[in-house]
């Protein structure tokens, strides 16, 4: 059977010969993939993954009690034993990466910073890394198809853009599942989108599924795009006939998941939304203060829900205050949608499902993620929402060049302010200016002003 004409555009894609800003941008995100790494342990969060971590590989158990990071408030307390209270598959993931290292003589216990700077690299930033390599060729594939007219140069930008100035690139700095999960859901959306232009999906669909039950599996509130996406095939006859490929991965993920929290509590019930789990002497969750409340317990209502919204939206942790891209990728994602453009269907999933998990959070949570830089709960979001600014590209002329790069110096800016410890409470903008930061803000300043220049030359190539 002869391939159609669309089967053959997908194929070109990477059959193509690589572009000199493809080369670039993989030059400029090796480098930062190797150079911006905070090798240091500031959190509660990540302590309680690298606990699971050290377990699962020097004592080959999920209780942490003999583990170094046994003192973190991230753990529930079962039969007698201390567990992490995260969602196990990232844990899974870096004691993969740990297992050999710990074989070969580097161990936490004698190279602490080295081992953390190893596990990060080949867990967080390698999918932050191939995260940023699909959004540039689902962008390039865009075009290579005549859905879009965005050029090589445009592709570059908008890559660069997500990688260095949003919170996608102020999370890479260290061991967190939002960044995991960002990550995967947008090398799903790659599969997806080339499964779209092939007579014969089935290993895209089991890829795109693959990665999207990752996201799910270490963000749970992620799996909302899973199902989004999983009613769009349901919709398209010629995928539909190969959903199971796509069903495939996410329930061997889940099921190894419950089958772990049954294995520590002989309940399937996640480990983190049973406040009896964090009844133990000296827990820090027992108290009445907000800050210290439990994610997913309570209900927000009235103008604590209000204020709450807020903040986490526009306010001192606002996603919108951290990500100002987000001013233009909103409205065009509006626009793909009302406009009945190439990418309508993808966008209703996108933007249904982001708002969706923008609301549980309002909801469910009243300490804005806690210790941390800006709202890290909706960093999954930035890739795929990042994606629909592709027409702002169309007909790109001097005012819409100076629009972006002032957007992008600015972002960079607040980017990389929170990149020396995003767990920091003291950090929020704007009022983390005045705790602290504007040394860091400073040299923030210094280094995107300092690109400027190269990226308005840049820009002028489109």
């Amino acid at each position: 059977m002869k391939a159609t004409h669309r089967d053959i555009s997908s194929m070109q894609v990477l059959k193509t010969n690589i572009s000199r800003p493809f080369i670039q941008t993989v030059v400029i995100l090796l480098l930062l993939a190797v150079l911006i790494v905070i090798p240091k342990i500031n959190s509660w969060n990540d302590a309680s993954r690298m606990a699971t971590i050290q377990s699962l590989v020097e004592h080959h158990t999920f209780v942490i009690d003999k583990t170094l990071f046994s003192s973190t408030g991230d753990k529930v307390f079962i039969n007698n034993h201390f567990y992490s209270d995260k969602l196990p598959i990232p844990s899974i993931l870096g004691a993969l990466v740990y297992f050999p290292l710990y074989h070969l003589g580097l161990s936490f216990e004698h190279q602490l910073t080295l081992v953390y700077y190893l596990i990060m690299l080949f867990t967080v930033k390698a999918f932050w890394f191939f995260g940023l390599i699909a959004f540039y060729l689902t962008l390039r594939q865009s075009n290579a198809l005549n859905q879009s007219t965005i050029s090589e140069r445009a592709c570059q930008c908008l890559t660069l853009a997500l990688g260095m100035g949003s919170l996608y690139f102020t999370w890479s700095s260290t061991f967190n599942n939002h960044i995991l999960s960002a990550s995967q859901l947008t090398i799903g959306f790659y599969f997806l989108m080339q499964a779209k232009h092939l007579t014969k999906p089935t290993w895209n669909l089991f890829y795109a599924g693959l990665f999207f039950a990752l996201a799910g599996t270490a963000d749970a509130p992620i799996l909302a795009f899973y199902g989004g996406f999983l009613c769009y095939l349901f919709m398209a006859p010629k995928q539909r006939k190969a959903i199971w490929a796509y069903l495939v991965p996410a329930i061997v993920l889940i099921g190894i998941t419950l089958a772990i929290y049954y294995h520590i509590s002989g309940s399937i019930m996640p480990l983190q939304i049973n406040k009896s789990y964090f009844h133990y002497p000296n827990s820090p969750w027992l108290n009445e203060n907000p800050k210290d409340q439990l994610s997913g317990v309570t209900l927000n209502q009235g103008g604590f829900l209000l204020t709450y919204a807020f903040h986490s939206l526009i306010g001192e942790r606002g996603f919108f205050t951290y990500n100002p891209f987000l001013c233009i990728a909103i409205p065009y994602l509006i626009l793909e949608i009302w406009r009945r453009r190439p990418y309508q269907r993808e966008a209703l999933v996108i933007g249904v499902a982001s708002l969706t998990i923008i609301i549980y959070y309002l909801l469910m949570t009243s300490n804005y993620g806690g210790c941390a830089y800006g709202m890290r709960w909706f960093v999954p979001l930035l890739p795929l929402l990042f994606f629909f600014m592709y027409p702002f590209f169309t007909h790109f002329n001097k005012k819409k060049r100076w629009c972006f790069t002032l957007i992008l110096v600015v972002s960079m800016v607040i980017s990389s302010i929170g990149l020396n410890n995003a767990w920091a409470w003291g950090c929020g903008m704007p009022s983390g200016l005045c705790h602290g930061t504007l040394t860091r803000a400073g040299l923030s300043s210094t280094y995107a002003w300092s690109r400027c220049v190269w990226y308005w030359k840049m820009l002028g190539q489109i």
